[in-house]
């Protein structure tokens, strides 16, 4: 945790963290709109790229978010959420009608959540 007193080019540590916290909301955001626009087709793809872009941006996320957690409680509520989130697009996608619902793409956001949750071991 950061101390309320300490200071870095004269911003108080409460007001860096909640950069930081938005700066993390932001991605979450990014990747909201990432998945429901269409996709562009934009030269040759690489075999199950997109299954290396959910991936990553889950992995991400979950190390990320987990750096602001207290508990462990708080981590697990976390990755579930994160879950959640991946199942949640992953319908919407199917709803749209220029995207369709993947259940591996639900598989690789949970094996980045468990990543980026690995990552992130260590005491809360």
């Amino acid at each position: 945790m950061i101390a309320e007193t300490s200071t870095l080019h004269g911003a108080p540590a409460w007001q860096r963290l909640r950069w930081w916290q938005a700066l993390g909301w932001l991605g979450v955001g990014a990747v909201i709109v990432l998945s429901l626009l269409p996709l562009p087709q934009i030269g040759p793809q690489l075999p199950n790229g997109d299954k290396w872009q959910h991936l990553l941006a889950y992995a991400t996320m979950a190390l990320y978010f987990a750096q602001w957690a207290s508990t462990w409680a708080q981590r697990i509520r976390q990755a579930l959420s994160l879950l959640a989130l991946g199942a949640l697009l992953e319908v919407l996608q199917g709803l749209t009608g220029y995207r369709q619902m993947d259940p591996l793409d639900l598989l690789a956001n949970a094996t980045g959540i468990a990543i980026g949750a690995g990552l992130a071991l260590g005491p809360p």
